[in-house]
C-alpha cells in the first residue's frame, strides 16, 4: 500500500489528476474489472470513475470487454505511458516550430501596437450587427474561431434572419473552428449541411477543455474582428501585420483539429 501511495504523486507529475492516478493504479492491481469494482477500490463515485475510464480508453490506457451485457475494463501494459509521452514530445516539438514561425510576425505586431493601429470599437447588439456588415464586405475567405453556442444565446435571431442570408447570397467561403458542443454541431448541420443555398464552408471542432473561450474571432481581408457575447463588446483591427500573425495561428490549430466537415 505504501508503494501504491508513493506512485500517485509520480503519476501526477506525468499529467494525471489524483483521481486518475488512483483509478489507473487500482486497475493495475485488480486486472479486468467493472466500473463498480474500481469505484469501490478507489472510494470514488461511479460517475467519476466512468468518466476517467472513458478518457483512458480514448488514450488506449484501458481496454474494454463485455461479460454478457456487463462492461469490463482492464489497464493496458504500462509501456503505453511511454508511447503517450513520446506523442507529447512530438506535439511540443511541433508547437516550438510553430512559435518560431510566428515570432517574427508577432514581434512586428508588437512594434506596430506601440505606434498605434486602426481600431474600431463596438458595443451592444447594434454594434455586433455593424461588425457583421463589415465582415460581409470581405473579398477573401473568412476564418472564424468561436463558441457559437455563446454567440447564438445573445444574437442568434439576427444571425439566422439577417447575417446568414446575406452571407449565402454573396457566397462567402468560411473556415470554422468551433468549440465542440452539441449545439455547435447542430448549427453547422442545420445552417450549412442541410441548406442547399448555404455558402461554401469547412468546419472543425476543438475540445472545450483545451480551448476554453466564449468569444468570436473572424479573420478576413486585412482585418481581425473580435466580439465577446458576455459583455457585448467588440472591435475590428485593420492591419496587415495583425492578420499575417493570426492566420498562421488559426492554421496551426486547424491542422491539429479533427476531420473537417464540408458542404462543398
Amino acid at each position: 500500500m505504501t508503494l501504491y501511495i508513493t506512485m500517485i504523486p509520480e503519476l501526477q507529475n506525468f499529467g494525471f489528476t489524483r483521481n486518475e492516478a488512483n483509478v489507473y493504479l487500482a486497475a493495475l492491481r485488480l486486472g479486468t474489472c467493472s466500473i463498480q469494482q474500481l469505484a469501490q477500490a478507489t472510494g470514488l463515485n461511479r460517475i467519476t470513475v466512468h468518466s476517467i475510464a472513458e478518457k483512458f480508453e480514448a488514450l488506449q490506457l484501458f481496454t474494454r470487454s463485455y461479460e454478457g451485457k456487463r462492461r469490463r475494463v482492464a489497464a493496458a501494459a504500462p509501456e503505453r505511458l511511454g508511447v503517450l509521452l513520446r506523442q507529447k514530445e512530438e506535439e511540443l516539438t511541433g508547437k516550438k516550430r510553430a512559435l518560431q514561425s510566428l515570432l517574427p510576425s508577432l514581434d512586428d505586431l508588437f512594434l506596430r501596437t506601440q505606434r498605434g493601429l486602426q481600431v474600431s470599437t463596438f458595443q451592444g447588439e447594434k454594434g455586433y450587427e455593424q461588425m457583421c456588415e463589415d465582415i460581409l464586405t470581405t473579398q477573401t475567405e473568412t476564418m472564424e474561431y468561436a463558441n457559437i453556442d455563446a454567440l447564438n444565446a445573445v444574437i442568434g435571431p439576427y444571425i439566422a434572419s439577417d447575417y446568414l442570408p446575406k452571407k449565402f447570397e454573396r457566397r462567402i467561403h468560411t473556415k470554422f473552428l468551433y468549440i465542440d458542443a452539441p449545439g455547435a454541431r447542430r448549427y453547422i448541420q442545420e445552417r450549412y449541411l442541410d441548406d442547399p443555398a448555404s455558402s461554401p464552408m469547412e468546419a472543425k471542432f476543438v475540445p472545450p477543455e483545451e480551448f476554453p473561450m466564449d468569444s468570436f474571432f473572424v479573420i478576413y481581408d486585412d482585418k481581425l474582428a473580435i466580439f465577446t457575447p458576455t459583455t457585448m463588446d467588440g472591435l475590428i483591427i485593420r492591419d496587415k501585420a495583425v492578420t499575417a500573425a493570426m492566420r498562421p495561428f488559426f492554421s496551426f490549430v486547424w491542422n491539429r483539429a479533427g476531420k473537417a466537415v464540408t458542404n462543398r
